[in-house]
């Protein structure tokens, strides 16, 4: 569609706003920036304002999306412009690989807070759900521990839209064979990891974590123990991640780092694990309960730091040595479910 500025304002309010949506929809966003910002801001409506600030964030510049977006009066921000500039800001922490202490991503957790208790009271679920996956697109960088702490009811709310969407999803169904030549032939673990990714359940209780299981080897269920063990801790330490439903994994990634003669790693994670007493729950609630017993202890988060170094420092044979040297025990020829 071409659109000149004297056509636009031409154009009804109602006209003007039903253009722009439009627009979007057929991802025309650069001629509703050229557009909107040749009438002048200071001219736009409220609603042409968020248009704006929604293409400005199509169009990768969350930086002016912001800017315009908190131009608009405190009284005016509904949910729709909460989601809008939360994830702007989320997108910017994204991209600068923020950690969760950042401005980026505080700011991001403040919109998205409100944002939920507004949808919540405007009974805009589908509103409530772009939240989430503002959360989602960031998980990776979050630290769910201080965020619950910090965020409780909406770390709830979250969970309790993790969980519906693992129950209600169908997924796509995907076949997959990985051969010995792919193994031999990549350095992406995650390849190789992905239908035990997708599959393995680490959100259930540990019987169901070991028949969701059953279809693979016991190193390839080692391999993605390892998998999440790397994730976790180097993005929260060890406290994280036997604070996450990821420390159900406990056991696997310590035979797995044992069985893929990962032996610094090994002993390290030995010695968190004698801390404990040799073993910890496999029941999150009760890790959590072992956790806080500890924080007791004043030298228990100056202990973590030091075996978190460990693995943030280590530089030595990799898992992917020991997959390279037995690819047989990882092949895989079956089907398996990844959410829409």
């Amino acid at each position: 569609m071409t659109l000149t500025v004297e056509q636009f304002k031409a154009l009804s309010d109602i006209e003007q706003l039903q253009t722009v949506k439009d627009l979007n929809d057929t991802e025309q966003v650069e001629t509703i920036i050229d557009v909107l910002t040749s009438v002048g801001t200071e001219n736009l409506s409220i609603p042409l304002l968020g248009e704006l600030g929604r293409a400005y964030n199509n169009n990768g510049n969350e930086k002016e999306a912001i800017k315009v977006l908190e131009s608009i009066d405190e009284k005016y921000r509904d949910a729709v412009w909460y989601y809008r500039c939360a994830y702007a800001y989320g997108v910017i922490a994204l991209g600068n690989n923020d950690a969760y202490t950042s401005d980026a991503m505080q700011q991001m957790l403040r919109l998205v807070d409100k944002g939920v208790r507004l949808a919540t009271k405007e009974d805009r679920n589908d509103i409530k759900e772009y939240f989430f996956e503002i959360i989602d697109m960031c998980y990776m960088q979050m630290d769910f521990e201080q965020c619950e702490a910090e965020y409780t009811e909406l770390c709830k709310a979250y969970s309790q839209y993790v969980v519906g969407k693992k129950r209600n999803k169908r997924g796509v169904p995907h076949h997959r064979t990985i051969t010995v030549e792919e193994i031999q032939a990549t350095d992406d673990m995650w390849t190789i990891n992905e239908p035990m990714y997708w599959t393995i359940n680490i959100y259930g209780s540990h019987d169901d974590y070991i028949e969701s299981s059953k279809g693979f080897t016991l190193e390839q269920r080692y391999l993605n123990a390892i998998c999440w063990y790397f994730a976790e801790v180097n993005n929260g330490g060890h406290h994280q991640f036997f604070y996450n439903s990821t420390g159900i994994v406990w056991e696997d990634a310590l035979a797995g780092l044992q069985r893929f003669k990962m032996d610094e790693l090994a002993n390290n994670f030995q010695t968190v694990l004698d801390f404990f007493g040799g073993t910890v729950p496999f029941d999150r609630e009760e890790r959590w309960k072992l956790l806080q017993q500890s924080e007791d202890n004043p030298e228990f988060f100056e202990f973590l730091d030091e075996k978190d170094d460990v693995v943030y420092e280590y530089d030595g044979i990799f898992e992917d040595v020991f997959v390279h040297e037995n690819p047989h025990l990882f092949v895989f020829d079956g089907t398996y479910t990844i959410p829409e």
